[in-house]
């Protein structure tokens, strides 16, 4: 994502959490990808199952860090450009990747501009591919506005237990009745999953955390043991619920929506005694928004052109490998190229 210039102190968790984020993404869709490729035995799809909701956190976290450092950065305003770069080099991609990875497919199969025009539109109107993630970002610079806006009137331990309480619900509404068919099927199956009420809990505790960021520093050292205790206890409810046969891995369902919310306060609480970043680190958190719009594509060509046969488990962990190496390779490739930074984003040379 693009680099964010802290005119405060700049928290050096932030690149370990953004990393953090963006791998258990790869990670994620690394795991899905060996289930389509292999034929395997149900007692590998359920340890497979355990490994996603392990990582499904992944995508809200993400959004989560988005928020954070915005919040941390601009606390009371934004910079005059804020819209026009955010615009240009966040929500551009959006409508200028689809065609990329339109006419891969289109690669594979009937490569016509007709049908290429088609199925990315399909995915822009839609948002049926994964960087839906960006449109739920978008919906959080407005809410940002908004309580930056009124901020003097907001008590965050108020607005944070209704946020939690509002997500649940919608969540719970999506889960308990099922769609009248018609246009709805669009809401149900495309829009319900990025509208802002199914987010608002990620938002709320993101957006009080950034902004407070240093003074809740001595309570992040003092509860981080607690927070992480939780998270363990947290997990394991998941992992009992997918064995007890919840089976639908998505960051939409509130025992995830906990899960996740502890785990971020546990890497927040951890980061409070990070001072140094390796540069390892520093490479994929620049690097993190281009690896989540490209990586998806070349997992798809890992699995296709793979020369050699591998184990389930070697698959797995080589995608994921290729995956984030070949995306920062290709960005790192790209961004020397005039109009890259509305493909890819905005990245320093």
């Amino acid at each position: 994502m693009e680099v964010i210039l802290l005119v405060k102190e700049r928290i050096a968790g932030i690149d370990w959490l953004r990393a953090f984020a963006c791998l258990s993404v790869v990670w994620v869709h690394s795991i899905s990808r060996a289930l389509v490729t292999y034929d395997l035995p149900e007692s590998s799809i359920e340890m497979a199952r355990l490994l996603q909701i392990t990582f499904i956190f992944a995508t809200p976290m993400f959004v989560m860090m988005s928020e954070y450092i915005l919040s941390y950065s601009y606390p009371n305003r934004t910079p005059n450009e804020f819209w026009k770069k955010r615009i240009l080099y966040i929500l551009i991609p959006y409508f200028t990747i689809p065609f990329v990875y339109a006419g891969y497919f289109g690669l594979l199969g009937t490569f016509t501009w007709e049908a290429i025009s088609d199925r990315a539109f399909n995915y822009i109107l839609f948002a049926s591919w994964h960087g839906y993630f960006i449109l739920i970002i978008f919906q959080f610079y407005v809410l940002h506005f908004i309580f930056n806006r009124f901020n003097k009137y907001l008590n965050p331990y108020l607005l944070i237990s209704l946020s939690i309480l509002i997500t649940m619900g919608y969540n719970m509404f999506f889960k308990t009745f099922s769609s009248p068919g018609g246009n709805w099927d669009l809401l149900w199956n495309h829009y319900g999953i990025i509208l802002f009420p199914g987010w608002l809990a990620f938002f709320t505790i993101a957006y009080f955390a950034g902004r407070h960021a240093i003074e809740i520093k001595p309570f992040l050292k003092k509860a981080g043991p607690g927070f992480i205790v939780l998270t363990c206890i947290a997990l394991l409810y998941c992992i009992y619920n997918v064995m007890d046969g919840v089976t639908g891995i998505s960051s939409r369902r509130n025992d995830v929506l906990i899960y996740t919310i502890l785990l971020f306060m546990s890497v927040l609480s951890i980061s409070v005694y990070i001072k140094k970043v390796p540069y390892l680190i520093k490479v994929i958190s620049k690097y993190s928004f281009a690896i989540y719009l490209l990586h998806m594509m070349l997992l798809q060509v890992y699995a296709r052109y793979l020369p050699y046969e591998l184990s389930v488990s070697a698959f797995t962990i080589t995608a994921f490998v290729f995956g984030v190496i070949s995306s920062i390779a290709i960005s790192w490739l790209l961004k020397w190229i005039p109009g890259s930074q509305f493909l890819i984003g905005q990245l320093r040379k």
